[in-house]
């Protein structure tokens, strides 16, 4: 199974979690959604993930 870093975007409450690996897609969330805190983790599989470069 395939293993890759992504960044994982969350609320502080936890009810929000997304997960993504595209940097399109990062820098865009970074952006808009500025309530949300974020980490690096390890992801399994192929997917899907967000992807805006495609």
């Amino acid at each position: 199974m395939k293993r890759r870093k992504a960044i994982q975007f969350y609320s502080p409450d936890g009810s929000e979690t997304y997960t993504g690996d595209c940097p399109r897609w990062i820098a865009a969330m970074r952006h808009l959604r500025r309530d949300l805190r974020q980490r690096t983790v390890i992801v399994y599989g192929i997917g899907p993930w967000p992807c805006w470069d495609c």
